[in-house]
């Protein structure tokens, strides 16, 4: 059936006079209907419809003439007969192929007009020719819904789309993919369902009968093949062609999912894995898939890696047996008999450090973590203790103050991998691999080897040196730190203001980390120092030593600054006025609700400030939460820093000294009753205050051995001669008092280097960069550079080596880069490797360690020409390109593996 009107019509546009091309005096037109719509095939004849077509063109000086195997009379009609009119010429059957066709050459200087679904769906698309209308045909239903198929695909459409761009682009408009590029087409279907009975994209795919196209793609782009091919088969061989690339490890039963064309899996996989938006999918594909069958993939894969070299799959990443392995094959190590070397402690670390820039180290991140600092207390205590040389350097040390630099210098470290390792474990929720593989090896060699190992030393210099008067010779006093940092900025000039602030139990090892950061993440430069905190190591005497005095005082538990009590916030501000009017104490809590606008009002013409900070001992000091200890570090390391920069760059404070009233000590495992010293000995009643650190008693004890396991000392040494009897004793080494009530983890009071060694952290603050760079101080991120000999590219894997300029400093970071090769013709950017990342982190010295060699691989079907590699900082608010460098490609199709 023919619609008279409108067909009319659409033929009668073909000869309006804007149809004319410049080289046409009168216009012919063809019209082959092949599927004889107008046709009256019992006649063999034009049917009613297309009558009345010839009448109407008639009545418009149009002539009409039919084409059926006469096509030489057509021929000397058109060309000799008449060849002036406007002439339809009428077929009631399929275009012949060019070498059979006479009139092929009129043709080709006239026009066309069809008649058919086929021809609508051509016009819809402004597509000429004949050579689509077989896949027309076999996809018209596709083409029957313009809402939902039609007008997306024709947002795609591109004028050179030949079958293959068609198919993509359906397939894409079925996935809702943004473009018609068959990686992502494949993953947007993948991320419905990898069941097709639960996958409505299939479903479309299916219905509309794409299915033999789309695995025809998949063999054409990743070279998959298989019997009865299915979305779940697909994945998987993603995996095994992924595990047999970056591990060399063939799995028994499963050489048929090994896919030909493994660069690009390689680089569908890794773009699957980055992707923030879909990764989460693909790893729960993963999981789902290692755990069907009795988990038979996983159980081959470890048993495969069990036997492996690390090394031989360190890049491997798809699936997280990878870095199981690696945390199972370094706890192995470090439990082993045979002690690891320092060889191996650098490559346990090296190995972590690698895995970073992995897809599954998030998950693990928290286990990675914990072990990093793990091996490097094992390490720590094969360089300072196991070593004979080093061992007998701190058997061999002559004073307390010797050990008191050298514990700031170096042994402080025991203290900060031990809470490092455990702020770790205890942020892990699945801890039982390590909880049963390193937390008692760790708790074991950092309590009876390298701390206990440590007090009994510095227990015995007390003994020998000091006797029963609490005094560091040389070392600075906590008594005198008003006096030597606070007054000392005061006097230099009549206008820079100082804040103190003051973070309860923050120990030294924690404010060496706090200055790391603040070194790395502001502009000031701060100094790191320690002073000998007094004794009895508890806040009521640190916190009244911090303020300026002439003289300390006991007045039963209460302690007295020149005759005022040094308890609560108003007697402070008391205390500080009197020495300087111009002074003000807050709580950290209060101070930091305040606006901008009321703190600066508030502080005003002020040169002192004291800000009082307590988490640590807060979380420390109750039992139900103690083992919560280190968290409480982490967050005062935040909490201070913030402040630091509240200070600085919002208040103008240019000088800023953190200190703290104490340390502590801690110890994860529960006390046994060998490291409970007896009390019987003290009368009770003369008891002024007491924790399981500490006993404060009006009692003197003869100087004998009467007290075992105890260290006493004369207050008045540092109270002065007038004051009244008063004596401090504290157990040895990390021996609690057996007393009741309170935490036996967490503990402060005593004499420890851990209790007593105060840190003393001044913080200069600059503006802005520049007052940095005239003090000469390279500052901001490490630089990176591409130091390939040759830009040219001759294989499609290709070394990039890359050279980080500096070394990461103080006031140099670590930069993490993103770096592949770029296609950025003709405006369009595109990928055309995978990905790789690096972490340039190095401290060294030395150019040579400071150089990372990574190997990209190329996607197929890249034509010779220039490249781009780009190196992309991963850090969003840096520059996105640090470096575009073109690459030469430079390749014989032989050279790509996957042919």
């Amino acid at each position: 059936m023919v619609n008279v009107e409108k067909t009319s019509s659409s033929i009668l546009k073909k000869f309006s006079p804007s149809e004319l091309k410049d080289y046409e005096k009168r216009k012919i037109v063809f019209w082959y209907d092949r599927d004889k719509t107008a046709w009256d095939q019992e006649k063999q004849a034009p049917g009613e419809e297309l009558e009345e077509i010839i009448q109407f063109l008639k009545e418009k000086d149009i002539k009409f003439h039919i084409l059926d195997n006469n096509y030489f009379e057509t021929k000397k009609l058109l060309e000799i007969k008449d060849p002036e009119s406007n002439y339809l010429i009428y077929c009631p059957d399929k275009e012949r192929v060019h070498e059979a066709n006479w009139l092929f050459d009129i043709q080709l200087y006239s026009s066309r007009f069809e008649n058919s679904r086929i021809s609508d769906i051509k016009s819809e698309f402004e597509i000429d020719g004949h050579e689509l209308d077989e896949f027309f045909t076999k996809y018209e239903k596709f083409f029957g819904n313009q809402k939902e198929r039609v007008q997306p695909l024709k947002k795609l459409y591109q004028k050179d789309w030949r079958e293959k761009e068609f198919i993509l682009g359906m397939l894409a408009v079925f996935s809702k993919t943004q473009a018609p590029e068959f990686k992502q087409i494949i993953r947007d279907i993948m991320l419905r369902s990898l069941d097709e009975a639960e996958n409505p994209v299939w479903e479309n795919i299916s219905k509309f009968g794409l299915e033999e196209n789309f695995w025809e793609l998949t063999e054409e782009d990743f070279g998959f093949s298989a019997k009865n091919p299915t979305l779940k088969k697909l994945f998987l061989s993603f995996m095994i062609t992924h595990i047999k690339r970056y591990s060399g490890i063939s799995l028994s039963g499963y050489d048929q999912y090994l896919n030909r064309k493994e660069n690009e899996c390689q680089i569908f996989l890794k773009h699957w894995m980055d992707s923030s938006r879909d990764s989460k999918t693909f790893e729960k594909y993963t999981r789902d898939i290692l755990e069907e069958n009795g988990q038979d993939l996983e159980k081959n894969l470890q048993a495969a890696l069990d036997k492996r070299d690390v090394q031989t799959y360190l890049e491997a990443e798809a699936v997280e047996t990878f870095d199981k392995a690696l945390i199972v094959h370094i706890l192995k190590s470090l439990n082993s008999p045979v002690d690891s070397t320092e060889e191996d402690f650098k490559n346990y670390l090296s190995w972590i450090d690698t895995r970073r820039t992995k897809h599954w180290f998030s998950e693990y991140e928290n286990i990675y973590n914990a072990l990093e600092y793990a091996v490097k207390l094992f390490q720590f205590a094969q360089e300072h203790y196991d070593n004979p040389k080093a061992a007998d350097a701190l058997e061999n040390i002559p004073s307390l103050y010797e050990l008191f630099k050298a514990y700031a210098k170096t042994y402080y470290q025991i203290d900060y991998l031990y809470r490092k390792f455990y702020y770790y474990y205890d942020k892990e929720q699945e801890k039982d691999i390590l909880k049963k593989s390193l937390r008692p090896q760790v708790e074991d060699l950092y309590t009876n080897k390298l701390l206990g190992r440590l007090l009994l030393k510095w227990s015995s210099l007390i003994d020998s040196k000091l006797d029963g008067q609490w005094k560091i010779e040389l070392a600075e006093s906590q008594k005198d730190f008003y006096k030597h940092h606070v007054n000392k900025i005061l006097q230099k000039d009549d206008r820079n203001r100082v804040a103190v602030i003051i973070s309860d139990a923050l120990r030294y090892e924690a404010a060496a980390e706090l200055f790391e950061t603040i070194n790395k993440d502001t502009w000031g430069i701060p100094e790191l120092s320690y002073m000998a905190g007094v004794l009895p190591s508890y806040t009521k005497l640190g916190m009244a030593s911090l303020l300026p005095h002439n003289a300390l005082e006991y007045r039963g538990r209460e302690i007295f600054v020149d005759g005022i009590s040094s308890e609560g916030l108003e007697n402070r501000n008391k205390i500080l006025q009197s020495k300087y009017k111009d002074s003000l104490a807050f709580n950290y809590e209060d101070f930091m609700r305040y606006s901008r606008e009321e703190a600066r009002e508030l502080i005003k013409g002020k040169r002192v400030l004291y800000i009082y900070h307590n988490k640590i001992d807060s979380t420390g000091d109750k039992q139900s939460s103690e083992n919560s200890v280190f968290s409480a570090v982490e967050e005062t390391i935040l909490d201070v820093k913030k402040l630091v920069k509240h200070l600085s760059d919002t208040l103008n404070t240019t000088n800023i000294i953190i200190t703290a009233d104490h340390g502590f000590l801690y110890r994860r495992d529960d006390m046994e009753n060998a490291d409970k010293v007896d009390t019987s000995l003290f009368d009770k009643s003369r008891i002024i205050d007491t924790t399981k650190r500490f006993i404060l008693s009006d009692q003197e004890f003869a100087t004998d051995n009467s007290l075992d396991n105890i260290h006493g000392f004369d207050m008045r040494h540092m109270l002065g001669k007038d004051h009244t009897p008063l004596f401090a004793y504290v157990p040895k080494a990390d021996l609690r008092f057996k007393l009741q009530g309170g935490g036996l983890n967490f503990v402060h009071g005593g004499a420890s280097p851990q209790e007593i060694v105060v840190p003393v952290l001044t913080y200069n603050h600059r503006r802005n960069e520049k007052t940095i760079d005239k003090k000469g101080i390279k500052h901001g991120k490490v630089n990176v550079s591409v130091i390939n000999d040759r830009k040219k590219i001759t294989s499609s894997k290709f070394k990039v080596k890359i050279f980080q300029t500096e070394k990461v400093t103080d006031k140099m970071k670590p930069r993490t880069i993103k770096i592949s090769l770029w296609d950025i013709d003709g405006g369009q950017e595109k990928m055309v490797s995978d990905e790789k990342i690096i972490i340039a982190n190095n401290e060294s010295d030395e150019p040579e360690e400071r150089q990372y060699n990574i190997m990209l691989t190329l996607g197929n079907n890249l034509e010779n020409k220039t490249y781009y590699l780009r190196l992309i900082d991963e850090d969003p608010a840096e520059i996105k390109d640090i470096a575009l460098i073109p690459f030469e490609l430079d390749l014989l199709i032989g050279d790509f593996d996957d042919f």
